[in-house]
C-alpha cells in the first residue's frame, strides 16, 4: 500500500510543473478552506526547518552544503545547479540518496530477482482484479504507452509506480531530461569528483515489493481511486519545492487522503512517513560520521529529507554543525 500513498506524497519519477500545467492540473494548496488550511499548518508548525532548500551547515574547517532537491526534470532547476556548482568545485564529496549507477542496477535486480518486480507464478493481475478495475488499469496504460498484456505480470506495487505517472509527462522522462540529483551528479562526475550513495537500492525496493499481495493490491486500487488527485498533487509538489515549502507539502498528503476517504488514512500516512523518511534519516544519520568528518562535503537529498526532528539537517545540528539558510 506504500506506493499508492507515496504518490500522493512525493514522487521521484513524476512530471515537472511544466507537464503537470499541460494535463490541466492545480495547485491544490490554493483550494484549501480556512479549516484545512489551519490543520495544515498545525501539522507543520512542529517540524524544525520547515521552509528552504538550500543549507549550509559548518563545524570548525568542514563544510556541508546541503540540498534539498527534486528527483524529475523541471526548466528551473538549471539554475538551482548553477548556484551549487562551485560548492562541488570546493568539495572533497557529493553525498546522494542513490547514484545512476544504482537506478541503472535495478535492471539487474529485476533480472536476478524477478519475483520482485514480477508474478512469476499463479494469476496475473487480469485475474486478480476485478473486470472494471483492469479496465481502468488498461486504459491508463494505453495513454502511456505500456502494453497490458506485459503490466498484467507486473506486481501491484510495480504497476502503480508506472501508472502514476501522468502520460504527458511521459515523453519527457523518456528523453532523458533530469531531475536535480541527477543533474549535480553529472557536474561532479565531469570534475573527477567522488560521489557516494546514502541508500541500498534493493533494500528501498523491498519496502514496496515485500508488502503481502493482498496490501499490493489495495494499494493499487487506492492509485486507480485517487489518479486524478494524483495528478494534480504533481503540481502542487512541484511549486511547493520552489516556494521552499517542501514540509508543507508533504503533510498537506494527510489532507489528500482525507479528502479521498481512504479508510485508516491517519495510519496509512505515518507508516509511510516512518518507513519512507524517519527510518531512512535514521539509516544516513549512522553514516554521516565516516562521510562528512575532516571534509568539506554537498549532501544532495530528497528535499522532504532536511526538515523535522529526524531529518538531514537536524542530524547535522547534532553533530556539532551550525546551520543556515542559503541563498544560491
Amino acid at each position: 500500500m506504500f506506493r499508492a500513498v507515496l504518490s500522493l506524497i512525493f514522487v521521484t519519477a513524476l512530471p515537472a510543473m511544466g507537464f503537470a500545467q499541460a494535463c490541466g492540473t492545480a495547485n491544490l494548496l490554493e483550494e484549501l478552506t480556512p479549516e484545512e488550511r489551519a490543520h495544515l499548518d498545525t501539522l507543520v508548525a512542529p517540524h524544525p526547518f520547515p521552509e528552504g532548500n538550500v543549507f549550509l551547515a559548518s563545524k570548525g574547517d568542514d563544510t556541508a552544503l546541503v540540498v534539498g532537491t527534486i528527483h524529475i526534470p523541471d526548466p528551473r532547476l538549471e539554475g538551482i545547479a548553477t548556484g551549487v556548482r562551485p560548492y562541488l568545485e570546493q568539495a572533497d564529496l557529493l553525498i546522494l540518496e542513490a547514484t545512476s549507477e544504482d537506478e541503472a542496477g535495478m535492471q539487474v535486480l529485476a533480472a536476478e530477482k524477478p519475483e520482485m518486480f514480477f508474478i512469476t507464478e499463479g494469476p496475473t493481475l487480469i485475474d486478480l482484479l476485478s473486470e472494471d478495475e483492469w479496465q481502468r488499469v488498461t486504459e491508463r496504460l494505453g495513454a502511456l504507452g505500456i502494453p497490458a498484456f506485459l503490466a498484467a505480470k507486473f506486481q501491484p506495487w510495480y504497476l502503480s509506480m508506472a501508472i502514476a505517472i501522468p502520460p504527458c509527462a511521459m515523453l519527457s522522462l523518456q528523453s532523458g531530461e533530469q531531475g536535480l540529483d541527477r543533474q549535480l551528479e553529472v557536474i561532479a562526475n565531469g570534475m573527477g569528483l567522488p560521489i557516494t550513495a546514502l541508500d541500498n537500492t534493493e533494500q528501498l525496493l523491498r519496502i514496496f515489493a515485500d508488502e503481502p499481495m493482498e496490501k499490493q493490491l489495495d494499494g493499487l486500487r487506492i492509485t486507480l481511486e485517487t489518479q486524478d488527485a494524483g495528478d494534480a498533487a504533481t503540481s502542487t509538489l512541484i511549486e511547493g519545492y520552489f516556494a521552499g515549502k517542501v514540509r508543507e507539502t508533504w503533510e498537506f498528503a494527510r489532507i489528500q487522503l482525507e479528502r479521498a476517504g481512504v479508510e485508516n488514512s491517519e495510519e496509512m500516512f505515518d507508516e509511510v512517513n516512518q518507513e519512507l523518511l524517519i527510518n531512512r534519516n535514521m539509516n544516513w544519520e549512522e553514516q554521516f560520521p565516516g562521510l562528512i568528518t575532516g571534509k568539506d562535503v554537498v549532501i544532495a537529498v530528497g528535499g522532504a529529507h532536511l526538515s523535522g526532528e529526524t531529518g538531514v539537517l537536524r542530524a547535522l545540528e547534532r553533530a556539532g554543525y551550525a546551520v543556515s539558510p542559503l541563498e544560491l
